[in-house]
């Protein structure tokens, strides 16, 4: 289930079958299952999969006796996952919810006294267990929530916000490299064997572990804990001074002045605070600005604190972008509409956002913002936005370009397009070169808006010329579009009007450099 959570995708094919994401995602569960029967009774009221959507819903999950051990008891009201795909697209949205999930101490054996003692009962209750991941494979975003709800005992819940994040190691290849036969890692390495002369001896046993960390750029996080009951029954156990405000002083280890120093004193207030009313103690990061990290290099926390400066308070979170008050305040209609589309800072409301931003679509990134909005609902209108955020130059249009191409008929793309007898960009016909280069941008849009149709004009002198790369793209035109009757009719169109600029052009003579 983790795997298929993982996965990066929006969109897949509609499948009910064993072969859609949540067929095999169930069948791993009913696996497992399978697979833990051989040490516990493992039974459950009913396990519903909606391949099409990708989801998977498991009711009334019952756990006796795992291990042999007759006292233990787990329980399992319900568990939902949204949001499984396996397919190769760009976005993600995985919702995972447990709910009614009961462990009971026993479970843990000679330490189940004092964790019924802190949880005041027989069992580790745990009302809500939910999930959210929101991940671009594109892009490398992660915006992640979590909540966890256990009555009389606390309820935590974090975020964090990622505009990239991965898993890096930064000796990855060296270590493994290391690891193979015949180097001075290697302790089966004879005294003459090559990267070990002279007789020295093994410096390890066994295959070095490279080192694994995480590396992105983060934009806010936090994490909350809100005590529930659990403080009354744990404070018990500590000594009086332990629970007297000048005990948090022995947190002030660090030296006076720098980063560390003023987290360990946040921290201090906090639990003073605390102490004085149990509650709640939030810890946050909210930078002006994302901050690249890399978790490998870092050389202990002083380092983690100066980088992230963490902040510890008595509060609920804070929001972590700047609020906007009067959704209804039109004195900057591009800020609103941008925000309205994304639902950052407000509600989220694509019909507002395209209203204010509509009469902005010349500016690239409210162009690109429309494409984005508009694409499953309008593709045609919504590939002229992304035909003009790309002829500003807009980063990401491209790809957005891509994307709707996916959704619209031949006839329809090749009509949104510049079409073949619109008027050849300035300089194209100065050399094979230029003629190429020309009908490559419009072949990608790069700078300018696509046009397969002018995009060979252009490129058929170039090719008949003997320009390889003209040829090429002449060639992935033919394999796109094959035999559609659109195509042929615009290709056609395109191959007289090249035939034309050879004669007006005199680019028999200009292609041979006379």
């Amino acid at each position: 289930m983790l795997l298929a959570a993982g996965a990066h995708a929006e969109t897949a094919p509609a499948s009910a079958g064993i072969l859609s994401p949540a067929g095999l995602a169930g069948g791993l569960l009913r696996g497992a299952i399978a697979y833990g029967r051989v040490v516990a009774d493992i039974r459950y009221g009913g396990l519903v999969i909606d391949g099409q959507r990708g989801g998977l819903v498991l009711r009334d999950l019952e756990i006796a006796a795992p291990g042999g051990n007759e006292n233990c008891r787990i329980s399992l009201d319900r568990l939902q996952i949204t949001g499984l795909s396996f397919w190769a697209q760009e976005e993600t949205r995985t919702h995972v919810a447990a709910s009614g999930l009961s462990i009971a101490t026993n479970c843990f054996g000679p330490n189940a006294l004092m964790i019924g003692t802190v949880t005041g009962s027989d069992r580790i209750p745990l009302d809500s267990l939910t999930l959210d991941l929101r991940q671009s494979s594109a892009s490398g975003a992660l915006l992640a929530d979590i909540e966890a709800i256990s009555p009389g005992i606390a309820r935590i819940e974090g975020s964090a916000d990622f505009s990239y994040v991965s898993m890096y190691s930064p000796d990855f290849f060296e270590k493994l490299a290391a690891g193979g036969p015949g180097n001075r890692f290697d302790p089966g390495s004879p005294p003459s064997a090559p990267g070990n002369e002279g007789g020295a001896e093994p410096q390890q046993i066994g295959t070095p572990t490279p080192e694994f960390g995480l590396r992105g750029t983060l934009r806010a996080a936090h994490v909350s804990v809100e005590d529930l009951g659990v403080w009354e029954r744990l404070g018990v156990f500590l000594p009086p001074d332990a629970t007297r405000p000048e005990a948090t002083l022995a947190l002030l280890t660090a030296e006076p002045g720098t980063a560390l120093r003023e987290l360990q004193q946040d921290l201090a207030d906090s639990l003073t605070a605390f102490l004085a009313e149990p509650g709640r103690i939030t810890a946050e990061i909210r930078p002006a600005a994302p901050i690249a990290f890399d978790t490998t290099g870092m050389a202990g926390p002083e380092e983690a604190a100066a980088l992230f400066r963490p902040t510890v308070t008595n509060g609920l979170p804070t929001p972590p972008l700047p609020l906007i008050a009067d959704p209804g305040d039109q004195d900057d209609p591009r800020r609103l509409g941008l925000a309205l589309a994304e639902g950052r800072g407000l509600p989220q409301n694509t019909r507002r956002a395209i209203e204010l931003l509509t009469p902005l679509q010349q500016d690239g990134e409210v162009a690109l913002t429309l494409a984005r909005l508009l694409a499953e609902s309008d593709a045609a209108t919504a590939y002229g936005h992304a035909q003009t955020a790309a002829s500003l130059d807009a980063p990401g249009a491209a790809s957005v370009l891509d994307r709707i191409e996916a959704l619209l008929p031949t006839g329809q793309l090749l009509a949104a397009q510049i079409p073949a007898d619109s008027d050849p960009p300035a300089g194209a016909f100065a050399s094979a070169v230029a003629l190429r280069d020309a009908a490559m941008a419009l072949e990608q849009g790069d700078g300018v808006a696509r046009g397969y149709a002018m995009a060979w004009r252009l490129a058929a002198p170039a090719a008949g010329a003997g320009d390889g790369a003209a040829q090429a793209l002449l060639a992935r035109l033919e394999a796109r579009f094959g035999t559609d009757p659109a195509w042929i009719e615009a290709r056609d169109r395109a191959a007289d009007l090249a035939l034309n600029d050879w004669t007006e052009q005199d680019l028999a003579a200009r292609l041979a450099g006379n």
